[in-house]
Order: C-alpha cells, then structure tokens, then sequence
C-alpha cells in the first residue's frame, strides 16, 4: 500500500511540476530508455546526491552525463546501474563502491535516506523520470564527465581525450573522445 501511495505521489508531482520545467525540450526530444523503476531511483538519488544545490539545469546534466555514457556504450558500463556503482565515479557512492577508501560521509547518509518528504528528492525523482522519458533534453552536449573545480582537480580533466564543453552551476562538463 505504500509503494502504491509513493507512486500515486510521484506520478501526481511529475505531471504537475514537468509542465513546467524549463529544462524540457521543446523540439527534438531524446529517444527513451527503457528502464526500471530501480534505475529512476538510483538515477534520482544520483542527481541528488551530487546535484541538489545546483538548481534543475545543474541537477538534469547530472542526469544526462549518466545517460550519455550509457550511449557512447563504452568502458562506462553497459547499464545505469553499472555506470553509476563503477568505483570513483559518482563520488556521492565512493563509500559504497570502494569502502576500503572512503567512509559514508554526511551526503552519503542524506542521498539514501532522502524520502519524498523532501522537494528536492522529489524534483529529482521527477527530473530523472523525464530524462529516461526522453522528454527533458541534453543540457551538456554530450558531456560524459563533470567535476566541480571549487572541490576537486581530478587528473582526467588534462588528458588529450577529454574537451571541456560547459560550466552549468557550479560543474564543469567535459566530453571524453
């Protein structure tokens, strides 16, 4: 019954906040992705976890960075799931897939717990739904990578692969050739 009433919830917010996101495409939408129910959440929790400060264009490229590596099909993995849990690659799940390195810091411990009690899970589950529907664009141009210079220097960023396409918020998106 509560997994009833949880997407009864979600299915009301969608349809009433998506109407109105700016970031929706109103040409050329992407293609969807068949999915499941589990890679809406893992994908949601990912753009919260690693996006929720950065408004709904800093929380879709997120999202989109996940799926544009799913499409280049490769070293990334061959599902969301896979992409998301490879090690050291979303670093809001460091302390899940690499514990000997990384302890469940206090993001960690918010991300998996956050419930839809919280708008900002909420806007996620909604933005991460419209993602895998096609129906919200790519906002990165491709980007596979994305860093935040304010916290991190990650090495990747100098190889001759990587181009530097865009800041949005406070990220910048890179795409590995």
């Amino acid at each position: 019954l509560l997994k009833v009433k949880l997407v009864l919830l979600i299915l009301v917010c969608l349809t009433s906040c998506l109407n109105n996101m700016d970031i929706l495409i109103k040409e050329k939408p992407r293609a969807p992705i068949d999915y499941t129910e589990d890679d809406v959440e893992l994908l949601a929790r990912t753009i919260y976890g690693e996006a929720r400060d950065q408004g709904e264009d800093g929380m879709a490229a997120v999202g989109n960075v996940v799926i544009n590596r799913l499409n280049k099909k490769s070293w990334y993995g061959d599902s969301i799931q896979e992409i998301i849990k490879l090690p050291e690659q979303f670093s809001v799940f460091n302390a899940e897939t690499k514990p000997e390195a990384y302890s469940k810091d206090p993001n960690y411990i918010a991300t998996m717990n956050a419930t839809i009690d919280d708008p900002y899970f909420v806007q996620s589950m909604e933005i991460a739904r419209g993602i895998l529907d096609g129906r919200i664009k790519d906002n990165t141009d491709g980007a596979t990578h994305y860093f935040n210079p304010d916290k991190a220097d990650p090495p990747w960023k100098n190889s001759p692969k990587m181009t530097s396409l865009k800041k949005i918020g406070n990220h910048s998106f890179y795409l590995e050739q």
